[in-house]
């Protein structure tokens, strides 16, 4: 028999790896099925700095250090203009057969029971939870569990999909020959493109249109991808296609849809814009998001309301801070082509917050404050100590949400001296009893800039 486990990931991506790792850190028992045996391919190799940071927390950051990876190659892009010109970003570019591999490695190594290739047939609710029907090379078996997690990618079975942006279709494949060791990022007047080395004589370059335009596009699928890259100008001459292309849906969306005892993390829950280049930042985000939720979930005497609370907050928040993102670079793609292509990319809604704070970065040391009549406090959902609970939080229309810690340090009593007159030395010599004059500092600024603290 297979064995139960408190919870069932089903995927092992870096979502999937991730969040199983968390969950058995933080004590609970997780069995991950992969339907894949590793290494496997995907297109998705470019990783964005923050997932540097994420691994850093994770511990593993080590496992960049492989010379399957490729750290710090340029970028040149042609945007705003008609020619490439090099970026000060530089590009992080990973093996994903090796990344992923070792990603899922790492959770193994933290007791997660990880069964592959194991693909789950079907999953349906049991008295005490779930119970998944589990093909493997020897037959069908059954997991129970008490919770589940989707990380299945775009290839999850759910379907309640809410589209985040204006539909898109990827067209890729490899090529082969003298590459130029860069990233090019290319818009066209109907497209943009992709393409990066991945070896030292292969390159991989993506073509990203509207599914409608590459239908009406004359000739073979090949014919229409060359068409593309063409266009972008992506690809050096003297490469030859080395495999045929493929075409896969990269439109944005974001899953609809609770279930009790079911959280879908990764792409299976929300899929960004392409253009982010930070798919595999998002999906380790929503795992290190998702563990400590699911473990308020399985906690008895935990707030389970606000666990639900906090992760439909957060994860609506991601997709439409990416998707902002991602309008903005569209626009000024728009502002040098101006067609139909790059316009619906361009008017995507934001709902982002603006402040309309003009302060200069510190008051004087004599400066009288007080906190401002806009600022209210409230019991918002908060991370303390690995489970979720309502915290006196702050709110101003400035930071957009409530704000119950700032550097570790908990807002509410820090706010008690602004509620009268104060000198702002005097603010930094009391805040300064809580943490160091740095942090005090910090602080001060950052209610000074956002008008928390305002000037009596």
């Amino acid at each position: 028999m297979m064995p139960d486990a408190e919870v069932l990931v089903i995927g092992g991506g870096p979502a999937g790896a991730v969040c199983a790792l968390a969950l058995s850190r933080l004590g609970r028992d997780v069995v991950l099925c992969e339907a894949a045996a590793f290494p496997r391919d995907h297109i998705g190799i470019c990783l964005s700095p923050g997932v540097i940071s994420q691994l850093d927390f994770l511990g593993v950051q080590h496992i960049l250090d492989h010379s399957a990876h490729q750290i710090g190659l340029p970028i040149e892009r042609r945007w705003e203009s008609t020619s490439f010109t090099p970026t000060p970003i530089k590009a992080l570019l990973v093996d994903r057969g090796q990344f992923d591999s070792d990603m899922l490695a790492m959770a193994t190594a933290n007791r997660v029971r990880v069964l592959q290739p194991a693909m789950v047939l079907s999953f349906s609710r049991a008295a005490e939870g779930w119970v998944a029907d589990v093909g493997t090379s020897t037959g069908i078996r059954q997991v129970r569990a008490a919770f589940l997690v989707d990380a299945r990618g775009r290839s999850s079975g759910h379907r309640d999909r809410r589209r985040r942006g204006t539909p898109t279709v990827a067209v890729h494949g490899e090529w082969q020959g003298e590459v130029r060791r860069a990233v090019r990022i290319s818009a066209a007047d109907a497209s943009w493109t992709w393409a990066a080395p991945t070896g030292r004589r292969k390159r991989v370059a993506v073509a990203f249109t509207n599914p409608g335009l590459l239908r009406r596009m004359k000739g073979s699928l090949d014919e229409r991808y060359r068409s593309l890259l063409e266009d972008a100008d992506a690809i050096e001459p003297g490469l030859e296609l080395a495999t045929p292309p493929r075409v896969c849906d990269a439109t944005p969306y974001i899953a609809e849809g609770d279930q009790d005892g079911l959280l879908r993390i990764g792409d299976a829950d929300a899929a960004l814009d392409p253009l982010s280049s930070s798919g595999v930042q998002a999906a380790i985000q929503s795992a290190l998001c998702a563990g400590p939720v699911i473990n308020t979930l399985l906690t008895e005497s935990a707030d389970h309301a606000a666990a639900n609370e906090y992760w439909s907050y957060r994860r609506i928040s991601r997709s439409e801070t990416h998707q902002t993102w991602a309008s903005h670079r569209y626009a000024e793609a728009y502002a040098a082509r101006r067609t139909s292509f790059w316009h619906s990319r361009a008017t995507a809604s934001s709902t982002a917050t603006s402040s309309s704070a003009t302060n200069p970065p510190l008051p004087s040391p004599g400066q009288v404050l007080r906190m401002s009549e806009k600022v209210t406090f409230v019991e918002a959902p908060c991370l303390v100590d690995n489970l979720v609970v309502r915290v006196k939080s702050l709110m101003h229309p400035n930071i957009g949400e409530p704000v119950a810690y700032f550097d570790g340090v908990s807002l509410g009593p820090m706010m008690r001296a602004l509620s009268a007159g104060i000198a702002a030395s005097e603010v930094v010599s009391l805040w300064s009893q809580s943490g160091s004059p740095e942090k005090a500092m910090a602080l001060l600024g950052w209610c000074w800039q956002h008008e928390i603290a305002v000037a009596v």
